[in-house]
């Protein structure tokens, strides 16, 4: 019974010592170390900012905070109590960039940093880590001579990157032009995000801006430069308001196929985020939705909010951390493909092909899978 629970903690947000939106945040910042095996980079003490650590046995010390590393981690994913496996996990990453210039890079640092404030349990202490983030992003970019021309971005797309778009697109400008056009622009994305992200009433535009922005680069470039895509898209998990209460999920309770996929989605569910209320039982009523309008979809209901059909499905998706931890693994894999994947699917984008594809099913839901009424006979309920 303990390694059932064990196995399925990783499912479960509720029960920790921390609010559900930093146990996902440690939870998936422990999957983004075990998957992409960043451990391995590690180095024994060089150059190190703390003179005292090159006094130490450099390879027990490298093996030491590696085995930490990979033990904190998997405590995350498995364990409930979270601040003690975060602090280690912080520490012990901190260390190898403290204790090696050659390693060091702020992407290892943030999320050292990241992981240290999330066991705090403080989420305000989070989202001013990533402010600080972008403004100093920005402010850095704004005082080098060569961000200010347009030489870097010039020289890193065309030269490193040999970026396709940017040597088709900068000869058809005068020298420097596009090159300074993209530096300006990520200098302005960068300010502006510092500056909203500081407000909770703007805080959804800044999420979807700085997401936005770091898919942009990933599939301008195809790097997630080591840990900085993947801590930067975990770290806005500070700044969501997690569901006070249950979604209310109204389906089709006499569906069986609906009864399927309501099975397989509460397979995932361990923390009871949605609560499924069956069409039949007249509950569409209390929100001004009719009966022909709940017999062709899906609805969820979340703090007034109602969605439908393939909406609903992504919005239902989204709440689950087993969605996450696929995407992130799908990233580590093949950055391009999934972030182009994930970004159509989460964005207006899909909308046409995502709900075409969910009339389809909902028109023919009675001919797929075990079509025994899911409804108990008798009085309907829920």
């Amino acid at each position: 019974m303990a390694l059932s629970s064990a196995l399925t903690r990783p499912f479960r947000l509720t029960g920790a010592d921390l609010p559900p939106q930093l146990v996902l945040l440690c939870r998936l910042l422990a999957l983004t170390l075990l998957l992409t095996g960043h451990v391995r980079f590690f180095q024994t003490p060089f150059l190190s900012f703390l003179p005292f650590l090159e006094d130490l046995p450099g390879v027990e010390f490298q093996r030491t905070l590696q085995v930490t590393v990979v033990a904190g981690s998997l405590a995350l994913l498995f364990l409930p109590r979270l601040r003690l496996a975060a602090l280690l996990t912080g520490t012990a990453l901190l260390l190898a960039v403290l204790s090696s210039r050659t390693y060091f890079g702020n992407n290892k640092t943030f999320t050292a940093l990241l992981l240290l404030l999330a066991a705090i349990g403080d989420a305000r202490l989070l989202r001013w880590q990533v402010v600080i983030l972008y403004f100093g992003a920005g402010l850095n970019k704004v005082l080098d001579p060569d961000w200010q021309s347009g030489r870097f971005f010039d020289y890193w797309a065309g030269v490193r990157l040999e970026n396709a778009f940017y040597l088709w697109a900068a000869p058809l400008l005068p020298p420097l032009v596009l090159g300074k056009l993209f530096c300006w622009m990520t200098i302005g994305v960068e300010g502006a995000l510092a500056v909203l992200l500081l407000f909770r009433r703007w805080a959804g535009p800044a999420i979807w801006i700085a997401a936005l922005f770091q898919c942009g680069l990933v599939l301008f470039t195809g790097q997630t430069f080591t840990l900085f895509f993947f801590a930067s898209q975990i770290a806005l998990l500070a700044f969501l308001e997690w569901p006070r209460e249950p979604i209310t999920v109204i389906w089709d309770g006499e569906c069986g196929f609906c009864a399927q996929a309501k099975r397989q989605i509460s397979r995932f569910d361990l923390d009871g985020l949605f609560h499924w209320v069956a069409q039949q039982t007249g509950i569409g009523e209390r929100w001004g939705l009719s009966r022909e309008a709940l017999a062709n979809a899906l609805y969820t209901v979340s703090g007034g909010r109602i969605r439908s059909g393939y909406d609903a499905f992504r919005a239902m998706a989204v709440w689950l951390p087993a969605f996450w931890y696929v995407a992130l693994a799908a990233v580590v894999v093949a950055p391009r493909p999934a972030v182009l994947a994930l970004l159509l699917f989460l964005t207006p984008l899909s909308n046409p092909v995502g709900e075409a594809v969910y009339r389809w099913v909902a028109r023919n839901r009675h001919r797929f899978g075990d079509q025994t009424c899911a409804l108990p006979p008798g009085p309907r309920s829920s």
